[in-house]
């Protein structure tokens, strides 16, 4: 491609020729000595295409060199883990390996997005359950959790399919090594044991479970292992832990016995984890045999190289764009705290929506690195990518969730907390403040690393709810009588004055809640004891005007995020005006808590903690079916990108004929308002292009997934 300024993007003609000539010999399984010829030559032309390594996949698979063509499959899947052709690959090579989970897997992703090719079910004998969950987790979401879209299950007729969700089980979920796997009960505190279970027994498969009521039941996930018959829990002398236990029926009985302790009956829920102070090794015995969880035993004691506290707080959709115009008056309590700490003022989300945005946050780096931008896809995160719950808890913090989002946890971005308290939606500040002081003063004794994410001041369309008190009452008639199209996702929410008093009724009732909470820390820890992370995850369109009748998703409202700290490490009184990403929370957490940062992420440590300054920050929407656009900024100027076509469904888009323009902040995709200067050119097109450059397609695309949507292609391949 050529790098002149005078021209964004050129496709490479040669590479995409080369690739139309293998495509049609591979199609009629010419694969000959011409064809490696032409792949070698496409090789050099694209060497860092995945589509090379699919295309020598398939040659070694039809020359029976399986073992080869795994490794080149694998490493196209390494590259791009949302795509119809690696998917086929891999559940072929898998099964000739024997690999039957991995191979099922892959044809899950397959068939759950394209619906093709068939599945032809092929169990082990040894591993069939595992197998059938991994299955039924590829054909379903990437959120949700502990949700399935459907479940495999083999009875007496057959395979079956419905809806359902993993409870008192594990979720077949990679873990870090030595790590137990998530196993799914329900959250249950100062409430009866066993009747959120009994609730999800009745309602598990029904459509009302999955297209509504989860949407406020909460679920817990704890690292534990399920037990059948007597263990014995070790405890060293001198030591005492927290042992979380979980019962798979109602009041069940279970025994428990120490050396002083004489045998006596504890009662557990079902699907509930209760927790038991241990102070010796302690046997436990359930009554009938039933099956049981243990939780990782939470070790007791404080560390002078850790915080007793660290403390991430994720306030959904807070649009510092939009809430820095009244801050402090509508954030008294969130100001007065934070005012003797860092606030960044030039913030930016690297996403426009949550479900790309979280990993972002847990792993450092950019959305098309963790190919974690399709919600009907449900792949993991690479295990070399270190999440910020993992780097903590191998500090020897204990990682919670009082109350967390479902999204990221099939993904494997929130596979190093100890404990996750997840809802679908509803994740309210009041609940959530009040479940994490109930934690800090039930887990003192140990340092905690926490997360915690509300909500309250998330705009949702208002066609189906239900809105503050306080903004019915208040608003006149004409505000409350609007049409709305209930498919309308929230990032394209219009400009309303019902959204916008939401927004400021909700933020106060933040600021009312999280006051609470900071107070809280103030009065029982010492400044050198914590370290408070409060931020956003993306912003809002509400108090944005339209832009050629369409809604900017990217804008400044929609990306310019929240992100400010206090506690040990953190300068004071500092609102830094340096450019920020979403990424550069995980270094920056990396420096003041001491977790090595891989070299390869896309976050920068800041200026303010003794990093360096970013030159530019990008957000991006990167959304199958939709246009790809891009936002580069800069203090002054942001360039704006839109591609023509659609992105597919493997994150990738051809930038041929993409619309780019240069404008002054504050003035972005504003008739007449763009900038053409060549110094511009040169700073804003070298910067964009190579953040794109993963994501081009050079115009080559694979018939199959075209052909799959002719809503967003033509029906052109």
């Amino acid at each position: 491609m050529n790098e002149d300024n005078s021209v964004f993007w050129r496709n490479n003609e040669r590479a995409s020729a080369l690739f139309y000539d293998l495509l049609a010999r591979s199609e009629q399984d010419a694969y000959d000595d011409d064809f490696l010829a032409r792949l070698a030559a496409y090789r050099e032309a694209a060497p860092t295409s995945e589509r090379a390594d699919i295309f020598a996949a398939k040659y070694l698979l039809h020359h029976g060199d399986t073992a080869r063509a795994r490794i080149c499959a694998e490493r196209a899947y390494a590259k791009r883990p949302v795509n119809y052709e690696v998917w086929r690959l891999l559940a072929v090579i898998y099964k000739q390996l024997g690999r039957t989970a991995d191979a099922l897997t892959m044809a899950g992703y397959a068939y759950g997005l394209y619906q093709s090719p068939e599945l032809v079910l092929e169990l082990s004998e040894k591993n069939w359950r595992e197998e059938l969950d991994r299955l039924s987790l590829a054909l379903g979401f990437g959120n949700f959790a502990p949700l399935l879209k459907v479940r495999a299950t083999l009875g007496e007729t057959g395979l079956t399919f419905q809806h359902d969700v993993f409870i008192g089980e594990h979720l077949p979920l990679t873990m870090p090594q030595g790590r137990s796997r998530f196993w799914a009960a329900c959250y249950t505190n100062n409430s009866f044991l066993s009747d959120r279970a009994a609730l999800v027994e009745a309602l598990r498969h029904a459509d009302v479970f999955y297209e509504k009521t989860h949407r406020d039941f909460p679920f817990q996930l704890q690292q534990a292992e399920e037990m059948h018959g007597s263990v014995e829990i070790p405890v060293a002398p001198g030591e005492e832990i927290i042992l979380p236990v979980a019962g798979t029926a109602h009041l069940q009985e279970l025994m428990v016995a120490t050396a002083t302790q004489p045998p006596a009956t504890a009662y557990l829920g079902q699907w509930v984890f209760s927790h038991f102070r241990l102070s010796e090794t302690t046997r436990l015995t359930p009554i009938n045999n039933a099956p049981y969880a243990v939780g990782t035993p939470i070790r007791l004691g404080h560390s002078p190289k850790r915080r007793k506290l660290v403390l991430n707080l994720l306030v959904d959709g807070l649009s510092w764009n939009v809430a820095r115009t009244r801050f402090p008056a509508c954030m008294p309590n969130i100001a007065n705290f934070f005012r003797h700490g860092t606030i960044f003022d030039q913030h930016f989300s690297t996403s426009e929506c949550t479900y790309p945005a979280l990993p972002v946050i847990e792993t450092g780096r950019y959305p098309h690195h963790t190919q974690v931008f399709n919600e009907n896809d449900s792949h993991e995160i690479p295990p070399s990518f270190k999440t910020l719950s993992e780097c903590m808890s191998n500090l020897g913090y204990y990682a919670a969730a009082p109350m967390a989002a479902s999204d990221s946890v099939y993904c494997g971005a929130m596979r190093g907390y100890d404990l996750l308290n997840i809802t679908s939606w509803k994740l309210t500040s009041t609940e959530a403040v009040d479940r994490t002081i109930m934690q800090l003063e039930a887990f003192g004794e140990t340092d905690q690393f926490l997360y915690l994410h509300v909500t309250d001041v998330h705009p949702w369309n208002a066609k189906g709810f239900k809105f503050h008190p306080f903004v019915e009452t208040q608003l006149p008639l004409s505000a409350r009588l609007f049409e709305m199209d209930e498919r309308v996702a929230s990032v394209r929410l219009p400009q309303l004055r019902i959204y916008q008093e939401q927004f400021w009724r909700s933020l106060m009732h933040v600021d009312r809640n999280i006051g609470h909470l900071l107070s809280y820390i103030e009065e029982h820890f010492a400044a050198d004891e914590y370290i408070v992370n409060l931020y956003s995850d993306h912003g809002i369109t509400v108090f944005s005007p339209p832009i050629d009748g369409g809604i900017d998703v990217i804008a400044e409202n929609a990306t310019r995020a929240t992100w400010m700290m206090r506690g040990a490490g953190v300068p004071a009184g500092i609102v830094a005006d340096e450019l920020t990403s979403l990424a550069d929370i995980y270094p920056t957490l990396g420096a003041l808590c001491g977790f090595p940062v891989a070299e390869d992420i896309d976050g920068n440590l800041p200026a303010v903690f003794g990093g360096k300054e970013r030159d530019a920050v990008y957000s991006m929407s990167m959304f199958p079916g939709q246009t790809y656009k891009l936002a580069v900024r800069t203090h002054g100027h942001a360039l704006r990108l839109e591609t023509q076509e659609k992105v597919d469904e493997d994150g990738t888009v051809d930038f041929a004929d993409a619309r780019v323009g240069i404008y002054p902040r504050g003035h972005e995709l504003e008739a007449g308002c763009a900038v053409h200067r060549e110094d511009l050119n040169a700073f804003f097109y070298p910067r964009a292009r190579d953040f794109v450059r993963e994501i081009a397609n050079n115009g080559e695309f694979w018939p199959a997934m075209r052909a799959a949507r002719p809503e967003w292609f033509g029906g052109q391949p």
